[in-house]
């Protein structure tokens, strides 16, 4: 496309629009100068930047040089992103001002990703780089048992397989104009960029201030004539929920990476699909039409196998089980990620040979998934094996939270589980054994795992217990932990102008009459996507942009009404 209609718009934000020429010259430029610093086949590259034109431009370019991207949060703790610049080995970073300055004592070579654009110009064209499909294409980090991320590994090949499929199933043309919602270090994003620009189709980016507001994102899609639109599934709902003007541009709207719970209304002036799928398996393995409501209330399947995947219900001994029985999903096919980085006993653990495909070097992967086929070969996603749960679109390792709390020093031993209070609400409990002489300060616990995991991860409530239950065969008996403490709200307190505004905000969120000044955020039900609209509402109101961790910081709405005042006050000037 840049050579056949160089002036046809490519991807655009709020603030940068990029003409497929502009895009394929810019991205040859910076992949000029990253292959000057070493950047080719077989090597790493980070990036660490919010939804924006400029992020695209990175991720061209490297693939334009051969090399692999490591697709980063910029919201994730300075801890999270320095594992995965170790783990991953990455010799250069491209990142925003703000990671920079974050990371400033990483060994990576931290590029400016704005400022590198401004100051480019491409020097002729770009070398030509040989890239097989074997080779690593991105790096996308998902929760660990072990305590830490994992590095999924996914190859060319895998990415054009998902690419011809999305093609084929959603006839994407030139015309048509597609969203990126998506976080770029959540692997729907992959989904979200690749299927569109390589079928020179338009990418709109939102503005953050409206990709996690749904009335907002409703306007902006039908605002934008956004065609394609994939959504995650919280989100999702809650669009179903919102009225639809008849004439919408919008003729699908993709959605995963959680159960879904419920139909779109009858009449809804759009399709629903719903797709299942794993980092593992190149994002999306299943995908299906979702019917409107019924009166028989039947929740959704996660559809059939796209093209290309072959899916396999096996028992515990890995036989085939019978014809609408449930049994653990193992997913092959063209799909199939390279493996673990850096996980060798993992990866066998979890990629293996597949028996029942007629190439002798074909894998599959162990999903951990409970399925069911049906009789219409539609399938049924039914839960989990062990204890990973999804929150918000993520796949979570319990483990992993449990491992960051356990390196606090009052902990003596912890536990972590999910509780879904409501179909789509999970919310993450911690019970905590304290250690001898020490109590257990939830605030600072909370500080601890903020600082280390991610938003998402870091639990809703803390219970403290003097011993964790045990199964007759000394396991952690789940069923016996207590449920938490139903927090009881203050409405009779009085604060302070800011403080009562704050807490107006988040009572509405959370749909109740009113809270208190005092009340703490987590233990009302609070998750990181509410506390995300909150702050939007908040620099909206108040015209200052609190960052997430002041409010895993100061989780009650004085805490926020003096964060905002710290903000609002006058600066001491420096005298020169």
């Amino acid at each position: 496309m840049a050579q056949s209609a160089p002036a046809r718009v490519a991807v655009t934000d709020p603030a940068l629009s990029l003409s497929y020429g502009q895009l394929d010259a810019r991205a040859n430029a910076l992949a000029q100068r990253l292959q000057t610093l070493g950047v080719g086949p077989g090597v790493r590259v980070g990036v660490c930047h919010d939804r924006a034109a400029i992020n695209v431009v990175g991720l061209l370019a490297i693939l334009k040089a051969g090399a692999a991207y490591v697709a980063m949060d910029p919201g994730h703790p300075e801890a999270r992103l320095q594992f995965i610049l170790r783990d991953a080995e990455v010799p250069v970073l491209l990142a925003d001002r703000a990671t920079i300055e974050l990371l400033g004592s990483t060994s990576a070579e931290l590029l400016d990703l704005e400022q590198e654009q401004m100051l480019l110009e491409p020097s002729g064209d770009l070398a030509e780089t040989l890239v097989n499909a074997d080779d690593p294409a991105y790096v996308i980090y998902t929760s660990g048992s072990t305590g830490s991320p994992k590095g999924v590994q996914v190859s060319h090949g895998n990415l054009l397989s998902l690419v011809d499929w999305h093609h084929q199933a959603f006839a994407v043309e030139p015309t048509d104009r597609a969203s990126v919602v998506a976080n770029p270090a959540f692997d729907a994003s992959v989904w979200e960029l690749w299927p569109y620009l390589t079928a020179g189709a338009e990418v709109h980016i939102p503005a953050s201030n409206i990709a996690v507001m749904p009335e907002r994102l409703r306007d902006w899609l039908v605002a934008t004539r956004i065609t394609l639109s994939f959504v995650p599934t919280p989100l999702a709902e809650t669009l179903l929920d919102l009225p639809w003007p008849d004439d919408v541009a919008l003729r699908c709207m993709l959605t995963g990476g959680d159960v879904l719970h419920r139909r779109p209304r009858s009449g809804t002036p759009f399709a629903l699909v719903n797709n299942y799928g794993v980092a593992e398996g190149t994002v999306v393995s299943t995908s299906g039409l979702v019917a409107p409501d019924t009166e028989a209330g039947d929740p959704p399947g996660i559809g059939r196998p796209i093209t290309g995947t072959r899916l396999y219900v096996l028992d515990a001994d890995a036989r085939p089980v019978g014809a609408g029985d449930e049994g653990e999903l193992y997913i092959g096919g063209a799909a199939v990620a390279m493996g673990y980085l850096n996980r060798p006993g993992l990866t066998a653990e979890r990629f293996l040979s597949d028996p029942f495909a007629s190439d002798a070097h074909a894998r599959m992967y162990r999903t951990g998934d409970l399925v069911r086929c049906t009789a219409g070969d539609e399938y049924e996603f039914l839960g989990r094996l062990d204890t990973q749960v999804q929150v918000r679109g993520q796949r979570v390792e319990l483990a992993e939270i449990a491992a960051v709390l356990n390196s606090h020093p009052t902990v003596a031993r912890c536990e972590v589980v999910g509780r879904e209070t409501e179909p789509g609400n999970l919310r993450l409990i911690a019970y905590v054994v304290a250690s001898a002489g020490q109590p257990v300060d939830r605030e600072d616990l909370r500080n601890h795992a903020s600082k280390q995991l991610p938003g998402y991860m870091v639990p809703n409530a803390f219970v403290e217990l003097e011993s964790l239950p045990l199964t007759s065969n000394g396991k952690i008996d789940r069923d016996a932990l207590p449920a938490p403490e139903r927090a009881v709200t203050g409405t009779e307190a009085v604060g302070t102008p800011v403080e009562m505004a704050v807490a107006a905000m988040l009572a509405e969120l959370l749909e109740l009459s009113a809270i208190g000044p005092h009340d703490d955020f987590f233990e009302l039900g609070v998750h990181s996507l509410m506390a995300a609209q909150l702050l939007v509402r908040i620099e909206e109101r108040f015209d200052v942009e609190l960052p997430m961790l002041a409010v895993f910081e100061h989780p009650t709405a004085a805490g926020i009404a003096a964060a905002i005042a710290q903000d609002l006050s006058p600066q001491p000037s420096v005298a020169g």
